[in-house]
């Protein structure tokens, strides 16, 4: 076949024939694998376990310091200052990298973390921690694409030519509400061996409920989040583990209110948890508290936490 009336070849990708258009897609982006049980996860108490008070204060519109002291007996305790700096500010939107960073005096035990979007689709992000000066740095890089419909994500934790361990994985929405995705992990111990598995990654989620599912070779993760009232969000979640053969289930709440935040938690362990977090009204400071109660293990706990902030951008956390 002929075709003499088509224009000039302008790559050599397509036959001559042939246009190019851009396509749209109305499915939405699934996020990373990492996050699967983010709406379950995010609404379980989070334990102060000792006193911590924080102090955050924006010295301008990119540049803000922070401090923070921990008296705690399960906690690393001390005095520890820092702050989170972007680089680029345009107009009234802050633009990437943006370096977050902080460090305890005493011990100089550090944390550096950065995070860069070279382009709209590509997220790069990296953190060192170093604990004391007789234990390794450890480290965790991030380089993830993210499209409309797909993400595709390369994690590395402490990479080093004798050990490490690797993730590579892919989510990818089939629908509106569906969400398909797979990981391969790659860890090694010695130069010479190399230990793989692969898991695989399914979710089913509305505007008021969600349902996702993991399966490995190891266990088998299983949530379910609903809202059940425009300030009540409630969440279950099952844990199997092949090797000790253990399974956990875990029932929270979270309760909003205008200026407070309830969450509570029962797990299958017989144990029970609590926090209350509220935004006082006249002072820029926030107050938490939080209780643990283990019947198996005997144990209590109980913790509280003061955030003072002037510009108030820690408020209701």
């Amino acid at each position: 076949m002929t075709c003499d009336w088509c224009p000039q070849k302008c790559t050599e990708q397509f036959p001559a024939c042939f246009q190019r258009y851009r396509g749209s897609t109305d499915k939405k982006n699934p996020g990373n694998i990492h996050e699967l049980h983010i709406l379950a996860q995010r609404i379980k108490p989070k334990y102060y376990d000792g006193i911590e008070l924080d102090y955050a204060h924006r010295l301008a519109a990119n540049k803000n310091i922070t401090c923070n002291w921990v008296w705690s007996h399960t906690r690393p305790s001390g005095f520890r200052f820092g702050g989170i700096y972007s680089l680029r500010l345009y107009d009234d939107f802050l633009q990437t990298p943006t370096i977050m960073a902080d460090i305890n005096p005493t011990t100089l035990a550090s944390n550096v973390s950065i995070i860069f979007y070279p382009h709209n689709a590509l997220r790069l992000e990296a953190a060192m921690q170093r604990a004391a000066a007789e234990e390794p740095l450890q480290t965790q890089t991030t380089i993830e694409l993210i499209r409309p419909a797909t993400t595709v994500s390369w994690n590395m934790y402490n990479v080093r030519a004798d050990s490490g361990r690797s993730t590579i994985s892919i989510m990818r929405s089939i629908t509106k509400s569906w969400a398909l995705g797979a990981e391969l992990l790659l860890e090694w111990n010695d130069p010479r061996s190399l230990m793989t598995d692969t898991a695989l990654a399914l979710r089913y989620s509305k505007y008021n409920y969600q349902v996702a599912a993991s399966a490995s070779r190891q266990g088998l993760d299983l949530s379910f989040w609903q809202r059940i009232h425009q300030r009540i969000q409630m969440a279950t979640m099952l844990a199997w583990h092949r090797k000790t053969n253990m399974t956990i289930a875990t029932i929270c709440y979270q309760w909003d209110f205008d200026d407070a935040v309830v969450r509570s938690m029962v797990n299958s362990d017989l144990s029970v948890g609590f926090q209350y977090y509220r935004s006082l009204p006249h002072i820029p400071c926030g107050m938490g508290l939080s209780a643990l109660i283990s019947l198996l293990n005997n144990r209590f706990a109980f913790g509280l936490k003061f955030v003072l902030d002037p510009s108030g951008q820690r408020r209701g956390e």
